[in-house]
């Protein structure tokens, strides 16, 4: 008898554990669902893209509110590379950013700040203001170079489906202190979400004509296929 009562009570232990740990499971608040298409939004990944003359290699980690990315770009013609290192902080929808991108000829330094404003469930804006310098070497002088301020501003307009998957806008005008010029460029693009944690995408980039010391730059577009992992 007394074996029975000791079993008896094991199971009602057991028992009174387990509805605990349902209970306090579904009290527990959901987690928030991440659309990776949000430039604030916290997660890491690891991605590649190319275009007609790049092949890209892409990942970013999450920290908290603190977001660390790394891009690796090849040229298909030359075999140059060149890349950009990022560093975001995101608090309460406003965010900081330090860019570092370049080659071996050019080399630029972006500090921003980014608003998200959330319109609704679906619909976001996120203006965006950065201030920084550039420096290019000059053609057959080693170790010269011309070096101007820049200032940069866009907005970034994104619609996000219930599903996870993302359409996108960002117009942006970056300002050349010592040419006096402006270059004027539009993205637009989207992701679709294949898996929860695998996404395909496309995105073109266009760049308006400006002027540079060397002669006007030509309008430029180029189209980007995308596939990333999330983890």
């Amino acid at each position: 008898m007394s074996k029975l009562i000791a079993k008896t009570s094991i199971i009602a232990v057991a028992t009174c554990a387990l509805l605990s740990l349902n209970a306090m499971a579904a009290e527990a608040p959901a987690e928030e669902k991440v659309n990776y298409g949000d430039p604030t939004a916290s997660f890491s990944t690891v991605g590649v893209s190319t275009s007609k003359d790049v092949d890209q290699i892409s990942g970013m980690m999450g920290i908290g509110n603190n977001m660390y990315q790394l891009d690796l770009n090849r040229d298909k013609n030359t075999g140059d590379f060149s890349g950009r290192g990022r560093y975001f902080h995101i608090t309460d929808g406003l965010g900081y950013s330090v860019d570092v991108i370049g080659d071996a000829d050019t080399q630029t330094l972006l500090g921003g700040l980014m608003y998200k404003f959330q319109l609704s469930d679906n619909v976001s804006i996120f203006p965006m203001l950065s201030l920084g310098g550039t420096q290019t070497k000059r053609p057959l002088e080693n170790d010269k170079y011309d070096r101007s301020s820049l200032v940069q501003a866009g907005v970034y307009a994104m619609y996000g489906f219930d599903a996870g998957h993302w359409l996108y806008a960002n117009p942006k005008s970056t300002y050349h202190v010592k040419n006096e010029s402006f270059i004027n460029q539009v993205e637009v693009g989207g992701g679709f979400m294949v898996t929860d944690n695998i996404s395909v995408g496309a995105k073109v980039e266009y760049t308006a004509a400006f002027d540079t010391p060397q002669g006007r730059m030509k309008e430029d577009t180029v189209t980007w296929l995308q596939a990333n992992y999330y983890f």
